[in-house]
Formats: structure tokens, C-alpha cells, sequence
């Protein structure tokens, strides 16, 4: 009933802006006035004060953001979209929480954690603006990648993660949230080296005062990548199939490690993984014809395969709407009104008919029609 109500309120309220200003909210008539004032701002989404920031390690920085009273809050384990001003325009990517849900009950502050990519727009303008910046834009908390208790299953039902890199970003918020352990944890750690590893002294002291905790740093330089089947049967009393997994870091290590357990006899629904990347598709094949519909002109866009449509439209000189280039924000999501697609994600194979489809993560299948 509350989301009924919720949602009508919603919908007058958008009425009665499009009446009023002729736009979907009243921020969007009002935004000339408040980027004069506050450029930073964002109509969409929340203001978030920066209130500190700090180096993980040296490829890793840390933000404390404090949200507006509008913002709703999180559970452990889910991301948001951060938006900021950068060169005249605003630029956004998603990244998970990584601070407790308790941290945010008590001092209504969050924490995000971005590792500095050498290629990466977003990440690399965060770290040389940051100490001149006071506040990002930042979406409602988003994702299912939590950990839930089930009232079918055992308390002692054993949960394996495994992080590589800053995927330990959600895991350390979900094991840091924890307040009663009920079941045992395992964390595979995998990083190249321990200088790479964030949050690893908090990790530590966890393991060190809860029992029921285990840490299993993986330093992949020395030791190489992790074989989790094998890990797993050689702990004791440990049954694969009676266990919940949470997956985060590359695409293709999620993907084998969840192929390696369903071999085993572990169902997949007892599986989670919130991925980094896109999926392998083939560099190679014919290219295809995809005609994007924009502003009432055609173009005709050269699309190779492999290649995601939201970079091919960009080439062509497009300029789609887009937010986290990842498949998260939803942000790039437009019609195809015909021709099937590639998700590069899940490898999935579309339709040839009318549906919503991602930018940012589908390439060319066959020849398309695109309205953007």
C-alpha cells in the first residue's frame, strides 16, 4: 500500500512539473541558477559533502561523503553512482560502499573506494581534484549483491567470498555490518601483493577477535591464482554444496569460479557475484550496420564485433546518454526497435524484436535499428 502511495506521489509530482516548467522536475528548470551557484550539483541525484579522504594504498583512495537528509540510506554490500563536474561536464561511475551500515546509522556518513585507473577518466580526475572539491552528486543505493539471512536454511551454513583487488569493497562492508555471526565466513583476499591489499589491518583485527571469521590472504605473484574447489575440499568438515558464495572482482574469475562450483553439484541460485568488466567476446567477424535514431536525424554507425555500441555511437560522433560504462547505472538504457544483440556481460544473445537494451554493454549481433 505505502508503495502504491509512494509511487502516485511520484507521478503527481512529475505532472506537476512538465505544468509547470515543462521539464520532469523542478531541479532541471531551477538547474541554470544552482550551477551558478553550486556547479557541482546535479538535478538527479543527491548532494554528498565531502568530509574527508585518505590512500587506502597507493593505487586505492578513500572519500568520506556525508549525504543530504534526501538520501535514503544503504544495505551493506550495495553501490551507488557518483557524479561530479569535471572540464565543463559531468562525468559519473559506480562504486560500492565500502563503510558499515552502523557507521551511517550513527554519524549519517558513507565511504567509497576507488582504485586510480591509468585509462580511467573518472578516477584519475577524482584523485587530482579531490582536495579542492567539497561535494559529489551520488544516486540512491542500488543492487542486490547483499548478504540476506534465509529462514529455510541452517544458522550454521558456511558463506565463502572471494574479493580480487577492490572487489573487497562491498565484501568489507557486508563482513564489517555484521553484528550478530551466526555462521562461519571465509574471505579469500586475492591481491598481486600485500602492499595492494586495502583494509587489510581492519581485515586482521576482525579474524583475530571473531571466531567464526577466517582470513585467507592469496598473494598472486608469489602464489599464483587461487583454485577455490581445491581450497575448499581440503578444509575440514566443509560441504560445498551447503555453503553460500559472494563473488567480486573480474568477470571472468566470477564466472569460472561459479562454473567450477555448479560442476560440484552446487545449485546456482547459492551463488553471488557482482562483476568488474566486461565478459571476452570475439575481436573478430563481420562488422554490422547499426542505424541510430537521435534527435530525429539517422546515422549509420559501423559496428565491429566486440565492440560495445556505446563506444561505436561515440566514434561516429554520437552522444548517447551514459553514466558508469560498466552495466550498473542503467544510465545508457535505449530502444533497439530491431536486430539482435550481444550482452558482453552474461554472453546472452538477444531477440530480433523491440526491447530496452544497454549501451554500454551490448555489441552487434547482426544489423540493427537503434533509437537513442
Amino acid at each position: 500500500m505505502n508503495k502504491t502511495i509512494s509511487l502516485w506521489g511520484q507521478s503527481l509530482y512529475r505532472q506537476f512539473s512538465l505544468m509547470l516548467a515543462n521539464q520532469p522536475k523542478l531541479g532541471y528548470y531551477l538547474h541554470p541558477l544552482l550551477n551558478w551557484n553550486k556547479p557541482a550539483l546535479h538535478p538527479d541525484y543527491h548532494s554528498a559533502r565531502i568530509v574527508d579522504f585518505c590512500w587506502e594504498t597507493d593505487q586505492m583512495l578513500s572519500v568520506w561523503l556525508e549525504p543530504a537528509s534526501s538520501w535514503a540510506g544503504f544495505t551493506a554490500g550495495q553501490h551507488i553512482l557518483v557524479t561530479m563536474l569535471h572540464k565543463g561536464r559531468y562525468i559519473s561511475r559506480s562504486f560500492s560502499i565500502s563503510s558499515s551500515s552502523a557507521v551511517f546509522a550513527q554519524q549519517k556518513q558513507i565511504r567509497i573506494s576507488c582504485r586510480i585507473q591509468p585509462q580511467g577518466e573518472f578516477t584519475k580526475g577524482l584523485a587530482a581534484s579531490i582536495s579542492e572539491l567539497t561535494h559529489l552528486s551520488i544516486s540512491d543505493a542500488m543492487g542486490d549483491f547483499v548478504l540476506e539471512p534465509k529462514a529455510d536454511t541452517a544458522l550454521e551454513q558456511s558463506i565463502v567470498m572471494v574479493a580480487a583487488g577492490s572487489g573487497i569493497t562491498p565484501l568489507w562492508s557486508i563482513l564489517s555490518s555484521v553484528r550478530c555471526w551466526t555462521s562461519p565466513v571465509v574471505l579469500f583476499y586475492c591481491v598481486k601483493n600485500t602492499a595492494q591489499a586495502a583494509f587489510l589491518t581492519e581485515l586482521k583485527l576482525l579474524a583475530a577477535k571473531q571466531p567464526l571469521f577466517e582470513l585467507q590472504l592469496i598473494e598472486t605473484a608469489t602464489a599464483g591464482r587461487l583454485n577455490l574447489v581445491q581450497q575448499l575440499k581440503a578444509k575440514t568438515s566443509f560441504s560445498l554444496s551447503k555453503a553460500q558464495y559472494f563473488f567480486c572482482g573480474p568477470a571472468a574469475m566470477s564466472r569460472q569460479y561459479k562454473d567450477d562450483l555448479i560442476q560440484q553439484g552446487v545449485p546456482s541460485t547459492a551463488i553471488y557475484a557482482e562483476l568488474f568488466g566486461l565478459a571476452a567476446a570475439a575481436s573478430e567477424g563481420p562488422v554490422k550496420q547499426a542505424l541510430m535514431l537521435q534527435q530525429g536525424k539517422v546515422t549509420v554507425v559501423e559496428a565491429a564485433a566486440g565492440v560495445p555500441l556505446l563506444q561505436a555511437a561515440e566514434q561516429q560522433g554520437l552522444t548517447p546518454r551514459f553514466g558508469c560504462r560498466i552495466g550498473v547505472c542503467y544510465q545508457c538504457v535505449c530502444q533497439k526497435k530491431s536486430g539482435q544483440v550481444l550482452n558482453l556481460r552474461t554472453g546472452h544473445i538477444s531477440g530480433d524484436g523491440p526491447e530496452q537494451i544497454q549501451l554500454c554493454i551490448s555489441a552487434a549481433h547482426s544489423n540493427l535499428q537503434i533509437e537513442l
